[in-house]
């Protein structure tokens, strides 16, 4: 009988959780070879619980490198959660897991590219969402001298102040 790893993973990320559940549902994780777990915790990411959702980018935190492998197929999508998510927590892991991922000139996202950009120099969100996005800004402009150009002028205008 094959388990509902979903629904079994909802109910240890409902609420909150301690690093030691954590590492329990990472440990469940780990590996290359049954990605049921996986596929089920990546699912639980775009939950309707928010805190849920949060638990489960948490997770893939502190998931080991093959999880991180496995992510990058879904590299577009994690994008796409990142502009929508209107919580600061979830966006900043989910950024995080981003900058473990490779940048390519192929996969550059105008939209995704944009939104770093436009959230490195937002006041409102918080100093490692703007870290975070400054990064990554960098490494989808390092391809094109252009871009470069402008994300080095987008840098020299913002104050010295305004930077933590």
């Amino acid at each position: 009988m094959k388990k509902d790893w979903k629904r079994l993973l909802r109910e240890q990320l409902v609420g909150r959780i301690g690093k030691a559940d954590i590492y329990k549902v990472a440990y469940l994780t780990q590996g290359e070879e049954d990605n049921s777990v996986r596929e089920a915790l990546y699912a639980l990411l775009f939950d309707s619980d928010n805190q849920v959702a949060e638990n489960a980018a948490w997770v893939f935190m502190h998931s080991d490198l093959a999880n991180s492998e496995w992510l990058c197929d879904k590299h577009d999508a994690l994008k796409d959660e990142v502009m929508r998510t209107s919580r600061a927590p979830k966006r900043r892991m989910l950024l995080n897991l981003l900058l473990r991922q490779p940048f390519y000139a192929a996969t550059v996202r105008t939209d995704f590219l944009d939104f770093c950009i436009d959230r490195m120099m937002a006041a409102s969100e918080p100093v490692g969402i703007r870290a975070y996005c400054m990064k990554l800004a960098y490494l989808q402009c390092r391809f094109f001298p252009e871009l470069r150009s402008e994300l080095r002028a987008v840098l020299e205008i913002m104050e010295p102040g305004y930077l933590s």
